[in-house]
Formats: C-alpha cells, sequence, structure tokens
C-alpha cells in the first residue's frame, strides 16, 4: 500500500495545523488517535470519480483567502488546492429531505475514508463547503470529531446552543452522539472535519 505526496502532504498539514489551533486537551487526543493511525499504516490507494457541486463555485473564493493567512492554515490551504480536483464532492448522506436550495449550497467531500482518495474504516478526514449564508442542519453520529476552520463561520452543539465563531484556525471538537450543526456567514464556510471510528473498526 501507498500514499502520494499530495495526499501526506494534505494528512500532515492537517494535523499540524489543528496542533496550532489552540484545541483543548480533549481534541488533541483525538487528534492523536485519527493523524496516529492515518501515518501508521496508509489505507488503500483510491480513485473516486471526481464530482463538482453547483456550491464547488466558491471553492477557490475559500481557498484563496485560506491561503492568505499566516502559517498552518496557509499551508492546509496550498495541500487542498492540489487535492481538490481529485475529490467527490456529495451533499450530506443524512439529507434525504433536504430542499432544493439547501442541497445547491453545501458539499462535503471524503479525503480519507469510503469514497476519498484512500480507503479505510477506522479514520475519516474530509472537508465541507457552505455557499455563504448557508444553514448546515443540526446533526450527530457516533465517531468523535474534529474540525480545522478555514474561513469565517459558526458552529453550535446541542439542540438550544448558541452559536459561536472558532476564527480561522480555530478548532470545533464534537464528542460522540452530540448534536451539533454550523453555519456560514457572509462568506463560505470552509473546513476541513476528522472523524475517529478506531474503536470500532
Amino acid at each position: 500500500m501507498g500514499r502520494s505526496q499530495e495526499l501526506q502532504t494534505f494528512i500532515d498539514a492537517t494535523r499540524d495545523a489543528f496542533a496550532a489551533s489552540g484545541a483543548s486537551a480533549d481534541a488533541l487526543v483525538v487528534a492523536g488517535k485519527i493523524f496516529g493511525a492515518a501515518n501508521a499504516v496508509p489505507g488503500e490507494e483510491a480513485t473516486p470519480d471526481p464530482i463538482r457541486m453547483p456550491v464547488c463555485e466558491h471553492l477557490n473564493h475559500a481557498l484563496e483567502r485560506a491561503r492568505g493567512e499566516d502559517g498552518p492554515i496557509a499551508a492546509l490551504a496550498e495541500a487542498l488546492v492540489e487535492i481538490a480536483p481529485r475529490l467527490m464532492w456529495v451533499t450530506r448522506p443524512n439529507g434525504e429531505n433536504d430542499d432544493d436550495t439547501f442541497k445547491a449550497r453545501h458539499a462535503n467531500a471524503v479525503v480519507v475514508g469510503k469514497g476519498g482518495l484512500e480507503a479505510r474504516d477506522d479514520i475519516r478526514i474530509g472537508m465541507s463547503l457552505l455557499a455563504p449564508e448557508t444553514r448546515y442542519p443540526d446533526h450527530r453520529h457516533p465517531p468523535e470529531e474534529i474540525y480545522t476552520v478555514l474561513s469565517p463561520g459558526e458552529w453550535k452543539q446541542n439542540a438550544e446552543g448558541e452559536f459561536r465563531a472558532p476564527g480561522v484556525g480555530g478548532f470545533v471538537h464534537n464528542v460522540p452522539n452530540i448534536i451539533h450543526g454550523m453555519r456560514s456567514t457572509n462568506v463560505p464556510l470552509l473546513a476541513v472535519w476528522s472523524l475517529w471510528s478506531g474503536d470500532n473498526a
């Protein structure tokens, strides 16, 4: 099993950006599991058919803003530029009842994991993109999740929780099965998420 240099660069850049995010000790433990597993044994290389969704018209704008940041966020944006054309962008997997407007205003792409550039079950790393002024519905899932934030945006936890803005370069940590959601501001939201399923893989 091998891994392309572009994918390795993305994984390393995601790890480094999260490490620099000011993350809590609990979130850093999750990051250690995810990136430790990623670099211990590569998964199987995969070549999904690239798909672009309507919202991808905002991707270059979001990436250019992130490339203008300092340090790890700029490096992560550069790594994303290299792999973005190979990704399969899709609407959220549990959104069967989403209306057409929302479907046109968001997309997710898996980089590592099922549907991504490297097939494996213990971790999933990918990204979410929202058009400006778009609300991503509350949802929950068993895997623990961390986000690395590449653009302005707001996140919430729990049904009655308030939205907060981590800031560019900030982090979000969702414990297993917590209700959570996010929304963009007047610019596109772009964030990289990483999920740990290794305990159940």
